[in-house]
């Protein structure tokens, strides 16, 4: 069954642009907050998207929602939920503002023409109750045997507090490089979470108002808190990346070995602009 249309972004030439100041805080810190980067019809017209991707009717079908909440008693509901590549079925959200800003954003703060990159995106519900994720990289979660040149922008369709899962930063910690991460349960969940020391003290956290995002490193450690508020939390997060590179030794990263030991076999892929590239 065809996925139904919502037509193009309804403001889809509104432009921001990163300014010097902004571009040298990111290189400082690893992170970023936006006051802006996308209006408030845009928001609307996602989230009408979003909500069709996260709607229970499509639970079991390709291309719905996967359930991250890790290890569930039987019947307990998701407490977090990803659903991937929604430009795949939605390609309309690539000629979106939001997206164009993100990548003007991620060109200047990587330092990089903006011709060269290519996103892929992912959308999160965290219902009431929903857990935190875990300090984490998010390079920790990709492909050894690629070398990644990449940042997330990470995008609330409302106003995000702290207590409903606003993202978290450790400023500077870009810096170190990939860390040893762990499974926090069976490596077949993929639930990671740092494995070497840091100060969490440290941490700043960026609650937006409805339009405003973040962007961070790949190698910035970053957080969410549980949601214990009343309403659930839609992010739509999105990667920008340069073309990887494959390693002639691919880094070591024992916990991505123990999760593909208990999952079938995959091909080296990595996706660009809603297309699946083969390595």
């Amino acid at each position: 069954m065809a996925e139904p249309r919502y037509g193009l972004s309804p403001t889809p030439n509104f432009r921001v642009e990163p300014t010097a100041d902004e571009i040298a805080f990111f290189r400082d810190n690893g992170f970023l907050a936006v006051e802006r980067l996308t209006t408030d019809e845009e928001l609307a017209w996602l989230e009408r998207i979003f909500d069709h991707i996260f709607d229970p009717a499509r639970a079991g079908r390709p291309g719905a929602p996967l359930d991250r909440s890790g290890a569930l008693a039987e019947g307990e509901p998701s407490r977090l939920s990803q659903a991937f590549f929604p430009e795949m079925a939605f390609p309309e959200i690539m000629h979106s503002a939001f997206r164009n800003n993100a990548k003007r954003y991620a060109a200047a703060l990587l330092e990089v023409d903006e011709a060269r990159l290519t996103s892929w995106g992912h959308m999160i519900r965290k219902p009431p109750g929903g857990r935190e994720v875990a300090w984490h990289q998010d390079k920790a979660y990709w492909q050894p045997e690629l070398d990644y040149h990449a940042l997330g922008v990470w995008l609330p369709l409302h106003d995000v507090s702290v207590e409903m899962g606003a993202m978290q930063f450790l400023p500077g910690s870009h810096r170190r490089g990939l860390l040893r991460h762990r499974h926090l349960e069976d490596p077949i969940h993929n639930l990671l979470a740092a494995d070497e020391p840091f100060d969490a003290s440290q941490a700043v956290a960026c609650p937006l108002k409805a339009g405003g995002a973040t962007f961070h490193s790949s190698q910035t450690l970053h957080y969410t808190a549980p949601n214990t508020t009343g309403r659930e939390r839609k992010a739509f997060p999105t990667e920008f990346q340069l073309t990887p590179v494959r390693r002639k030794t691919p880094a070591d990263m024992p916990w991505m070995e123990e999760h593909r030991a208990r999952i079938p076999p995959q091909p080296l892929t990595y996706v660009a602009d809603g297309k699946v590239v083969l390595v």
